[in-house]
C-alpha cells in the first residue's frame, strides 16, 4: 500500500472520530493527513517531510484557527440564549471534573464548575459555554 493511501485512510478514521466527539481538534489532524497524502505524491520517498507536514498544518489549524471556527459554529447554535436553563443531569460529574449530558437531543460535554458533586439525576443549571463544552454547576 503506498504513502498516499495510509494518509487518506488515515485522515478518514480521523474524520469519523470527530463526527463522534465533536471537538474540532481532530479535524485539523485529519486536514494534515490529507495535506500529507498529497505531499507523498509530489516527495513519494520523503516520508519524513510527509510527517512534519501533517504536524506542522495540524498545529497551524489546532492553534490558529480552533476558537475562530468554535466561535463562529456557536453562533450559529447560539449557545448563549441558554445560560440560565435548568437541566436534568445524565452523568455524575465530581467538582471541577467534566463528563458527557443529554442535552437539546444530544450529548455534551459538560463542566462542573462548582463546588458540589453531581449525580445522575440532579437538576443542574447551565452558567457558562466554552466552545462547546457546557459549564454547569448544580442547583441548590
Amino acid at each position: 500500500m503506498n504513502a498516499s493511501l495510509l494518509w487518506i485512510i488515515t485522515g478518514l478514521i480521523l474524520l469519523i472520530a470527530e463526527m463522534a466527539t465533536g471537538t474540532i481538534v481532530i479535524l485539523f489532524i485529519a486536514v494534515g493527513c490529507f495535506v500529507s497524502a498529497i505531499a507523498s505524491i509530489l516527495f513519494p520517498d520523503m516520508i519524513t517531510l510527509q510527517i512534519i507536514i501533517c504536524a506542522v498544518v495540524s498545529l497551524i489549524g489546532g492553534l490558529g484557527l480552533r476558537k475562530p471556527l468554535q466561535q463562529r459554529l456557536l453562533k450559529k447554535n447560539n449557545l448563549s440564549v441558554d445560560i440560565g436553563k435548568e437541566i436534568v443531569a445524565t452523568q455524575s460529574i465530581a467538582p471541577h471534573k467534566s463528563s458527557r449530558i443529554v442535552y437539546q437531543g444530544t450529548t455534551w460535554d459538560a463542566s462542573n464548575v462548582g463546588h458540589e458533586s453531581i449525580s445522575q439525576g440532579d437538576h443542574v443549571v447551565i452558567v457558562g459555554v466554552d466552545g462547546n463544552i457546557l459549564l454547569i454547576r448544580k442547583l441548590d
